[in-house]
């Protein structure tokens, strides 16, 4: 019975922050030498699965995306828990008229993004661009990016909100559907005094979509590890037998980790996988 390794992607396996758009090949190759030992590698991540394109060459077993409302194992096919067309009618509309919230929802392949939130996308990949060689078109061909007003009704697998302040957040979540997760990112992802969170269905997570990934896989639970760097990986932490938080991570998130692990830049993920002898050290 072999472990499972979890990878969160932007701002752990890649510093998206400053244009990054694959992983180091130090990271990789890390990575790789520890499915030689015998571990399973999957991605888990808040992005859907046309955002993983690039990932899909990489030679990883599986795939956690759009926050758990998606798994993909190689050889199958995804496995998807949407949200409901009437909860997604009725969350843009009590979050956008009546909190006057932002929005940008997630399908398999496509992202929505009111039209503040849009702009803002299209500012930060501007930013991105400006530190590193890849162009802005680059950039946004990854996230699949569109405005709210194209949505055709396609299916909604996750979708990230944000409010003005703190008041308005706690206001909404007294009005929240019951039927809807909602996990609150604001500490890693939060500016400006406002608010950030990401909606699922109730009860789908990362966390959850680990735990069906490890049954699926029949992987050993205490050779199970997550890394992450943000609240939505918080989840992973509970199921995995081991939580690994990047240097860079919230602090919220650290206090939650069994490890932290360098930063993205330093290297943070070849030195967990070593310190936990999952891959050896050459001296």
């Amino acid at each position: 019975m072999s472990g499972c390794l979890f990878f969160d992607i932007d701002g752990t396996l890649v510093d998206s922050e400053h244009g990054e758009i694959m992983p180091s090949s130090s990271c990789l190759e890390a990575i790789h030498k520890a499915q030689k030992n015998g571990y399973r590698c999957l991605i888990s991540s808040g992005r859907n699965l046309g955002g993983l394109k690039e990932y899909r060459n990489l030679g990883l077993d599986g795939y956690i995306f759009s926050d758990g409302a998606g798994i993909l194992l190689e050889g199958e096919d995804p496995i998807l828990t949407p949200i409901t067309d009437e909860l997604v009618q009725a969350f843009v509309h009590q979050v956008m008229d009546e909190f006057h919230g932002e929005i940008m929802m997630s399908t398999i392949d496509e992202f929505f993004a009111s039209p503040n939130q849009y702009d803002e996308m299209i500012e930060s990949v501007k930013k991105s661009a400006m530190h590193s060689d890849v162009s802005v078109e680059q950039l946004l061909s990854v996230f699949h990016m569109q405005p709210l007003n194209d949505y055709q009704g396609q299916a909604i697998l996750e979708s990230d909100v944000s409010f003005a302040s703190d008041e308005i957040e706690k206001e909404w979540l007294k009005h929240k559907d019951d039927r809807l997760e909602y996990v609150s990112t604001t500490a890693s992802y939060g500016r400006g005094g406002a608010t950030t969170g990401e909606i699922t269905m109730k009860g789908i997570t990362k966390g959850h979509a680990c735990k069906k990934v490890i049954e699926m896989l029949g992987c050993d639970k205490k050779q199970t590890y997550a890394f992450g760097d943000s609240m939505n990986d918080a989840s992973m932490f509970e199921v995995c037998q081991y939580g690994i938080a990047m240097g860079n991570a919230a602090e919220e998130l650290k206090e939650q980790a069994d490890y932290i692990t360098a930063r993205i830049e330093c290297d943070g993920i070849k030195k967990a996988l070593q310190y936990f002898e999952i891959i050896l050290i050459h001296i």
